[in-house]
């Protein structure tokens, strides 16, 4: 292969030479595009001159692409499609909250940028690669913070609940089986790093890109203007949120986070703004989190509001905030967001008394 390349690089250094030589640097390019076009063309003709896989060997690879190629579309594709709700996630696996959207659209781009690799059998082998890396990068990663992690979410896919413990690591090393068979027994075509054409597979992460960086824009701009249900029935009155400045607190009765968080904000000054409790379950122990942490907040528990008010604001788990003015979401606060610096927050947009 290096003599080829050599050959053509000679062939290119003629031309200098020749009456109708060309400049340097356009000879070393002829030189090196031909040599290049001599070792794509070597390759093809060591692929076809080698001898072919076993039928079993071909299918268990395709077969074993497949089954990972779903997994990481599914778990990418959410990422991708719910990039807040994502992010939301991998702060429970301990992703800093001011990194979490930009980690929620890394991983999304990744993961199915070696999904789709994974499914081209000439890119198998590098979607192979990628896939191993990420897997026990993330091993490694979870084994160094198993005492806090365990017994966690792992925050990979939206319905499914990953915890993290012996099982977790059983199936991570049956992924790591599974990509090291695909690649493995994969075309000879295949390279595991940089794959020919090299076009073809930049392209395809640029849109991939370009699609995850869109999707998180578009989510954090429409959330921060979310329109919020007209009324809330709140110890059996009807509210009216446009009327004056609102902070609505959603969360779980049972929820340590949610104590905590209730705790820290009891310590602020709310002014005028209305503050309204809504536990997002079990509403008859809502009352029991605000008195153990000494929460000053109306409590609203109509399951139709509680509905009503998830089907606008999307988030995995409690708890979550959203300070409203004129009925509109100006403030939304996630999982990870209840730290102290949301009081400057709030107090900057004129939710809490200077």
């Amino acid at each position: 292969m290096v003599n080829n390349w050599w050959s053509g690089w000679r062939s290119g250094c003629a031309l200098r030479n020749s009456p109708w030589a060309v400049s340097v640097s356009e000879a070393d390019h002829l030189g090196y595009t031909k040599g290049m076009a001599v070792n794509a063309e070597l390759d093809v003709r060591e692929d076809a001159l080698a001898e072919p896989l076993p039928a079993w060997k071909r299918t268990g690879s395709h077969i074993a692409a497949v089954l990972l190629a779903v997994v990481f579309l599914a778990s990418g594709g959410y990422k991708m499609l719910m990039p807040l709700d994502a992010a939301e996630r991998l702060t429970q696996v301990l992703i800093p909250g001011n990194l979490s959207v930009a980690a929620a659209v890394v991983l999304a781009v990744t993961e199915v940028f070696a999904a789709v690799m994974l499914l081209i059998p000439r890119y198998r082998r590098f979607g192979a690669a990628i896939m191993l890396a990420m897997l026990v990068a993330f091993c490694i990663y979870v084994g160094v913070n198993f005492d806090r992690l365990q017994g966690e979410d792992c925050g990979c896919f939206p319905l499914v609940k990953r915890a993290v413990g012996p099982v977790f690591f059983i199936t991570n090393f049956v992924m790591i089986a599974l990509a090291v068979l695909a690649g493995l027994w994969a075309s000879r075509a295949s390279r595991w790093l940089l794959p020919q054409p090299l076009r073809t597979s930049i392209a395809v992460f640029a849109l991939l890109s370009v699609l995850s960086v869109g999707s998180a824009t578009w989510a954090s701009a429409r959330e921060s203007g979310l329109e919020a249900p007209a009324t809330l029935r709140v110890n059996g009155e009807v509210m009216q949120l446009a009327e004056a400045p609102t902070f609505l607190y959603l969360y779980d009765p049972e929820c340590a986070h949610c104590l905590q968080s209730a705790k820290m904000m009891a310590t602020w000054n709310w002014g005028t703004t209305r503050v309204i409790a809504v536990p997002t379950v079990n509403p008859d122990w809502g009352q029991i989190l605000l008195d153990d942490s000494g929460f000053k907040a109306e409590l609203a528990k109509d399951p139709e509001d509680v509905k009503a008010l998830r089907g606008i604001f999307e988030f995995a788990n409690p708890p979550y905030g959203v300070a409203l003015k004129r009925g509109r979401a100006r403030i939304t606060v996630r999982y990870a967001e209840f730290t102290p610096e949301l009081e400057g927050k709030l107090r900057a947009e004129g939710f809490l008394a200077h």
